[in-house]
């Protein structure tokens, strides 16, 4: 959480226009891929001052400045960049999923993709705020920025007279409250990619076993955006490696963006849903568009030499048609 700098130009867009909340998904998918620029003079936004989400005379997404702010007719969100994470990846970037046959075979019969739950991932850092034993550093560090916050009125308030015993009973419930929800992260429903211009040796061995009929889907980041249109909350980015030795993963849900600096070798892009958070659901098939999505289809080099022809016709049994392709990595060489 960090301060906010409001100036008397952000005052007047506050004041001319009010927040209706209304966040499409393209509005969504240009307030990741931006970040913190003014998409309309490509100005970077001041640090600790807002950004404007929201909509133009036309109902076309827009993300200003203050600059630029007059040609925003409705007001979505402000967007307060400073402290956040900067998910945003390229949509020419090329990404990978690496899988067996079933769970392809899987893919063309749900005509979609699978999201599961982060709680159903083997890393139980997923969702993760910090390490355990340098909570109490983090409790205290809240505790004050909630006494600091409580005790500290809007611009033209009188300050409160808040008794110390009532100020810190103030913060200790803000505190309680925010780790109440912080669990709710590890319920976000999540497809994951791994970003690389070529295929990755090391992801072959991890996802398709020796002999084993494997393969891999190239796409593109704008694709995996294009792929999720039908669902507002949904977030493409670049997951932020980081050492919870050190530092703490964000109080917000972009959290589960974080993983452990010794996982880096995955260079993950995953697609995020926000679950419900009264009844959250396990796994979700999210039906899209397959012959937009998939670019390529490389065939495993530790395959089986049958398993190119299967894979073919499968593919041509479920009606579709892909660019597949041999592994690169089978190449031979020349001395």
């Amino acid at each position: 959480m960090s301060s906010i700098d409001i100036q008397p130009a952000d005052r007047a867009v506050f004041d001319r226009i009010k927040s209706e909340g209304r966040i499409t998904h393209q509005l969504r998918r240009m307030m990741t891929q931006q970040w913190n620029v003014c998409v309309s003079c490509g100005s970077a936004i001041p640090e600790k001052r807002p950004a404007f989400a929201g909509y133009t005379d036309n109902d076309e997404p827009l993300l200003v400045g203050a600059c630029c702010a007059e040609k925003l007719s409705k007001l979505a969100t402000p967007v307060y960049w400073t402290g956040t994470l900067n998910l945003s990846v390229s949509d020419d970037r090329s990404v990978w999923r690496y899988m067996d046959f079933a769970k392809f075979v899987a893919m063309l019969k749900q005509q979609g993709l699978y999201f599961t739950s982060a709680k159903n991932f083997s890393d139980p850092f997923e969702g993760a705020i910090g390490l355990a034993d340098r909570q109490g550093k983090w409790d205290d560090h809240y505790l004050e920025f909630f006494k600091k916050a409580v005790a500290t009125p809007p611009p033209g308030y009188p300050k409160p007279e808040l008794p110390t015993e009532k100020l810190e009973g103030e913060a200790q419930r803000l505190l309680k409250s925010i780790k109440g929800t912080s669990s709710h992260a590890r319920n976000a429903l999540i497809s994951c990619w791994h970003e690389n211009d070529d295929e990755s040796e090391a992801l072959w061995q991890l996802y398709c076993p020796q002999l084993g009929p494997g393969l891999a889907i190239r796409s593109t980041v704008g694709d995996l955006w294009d792929a999720t249109s039908e669902t507002d909350n949904a977030i493409v980015g670049r997951v932020k490696y980081m050492d919870f030795r050190k530092s703490y993963a964000s109080v917000q849900n972009e959290r589960i963006f974080c993983k452990r600096q010794s996982l880096s070798h995955e260079r993950e892009v995953r697609i995020v849903i926000q679950n419900d958070l009264q009844d959250p659901i396990n796994g979700l098939e999210m039906h899209c568009d397959l012959k937009n999505l998939i670019n390529e289809i490389v065939v495993s080099p530790f395959a089986p030499p049958w398993f190119f022809d299967v894979l073919t016709s499968t593919i041509e049994k479920f009606g579709y048609s892909f660019n597949t392709r041999p592994s690169s990595i089978s190449d031979e060489p020349f001395y």
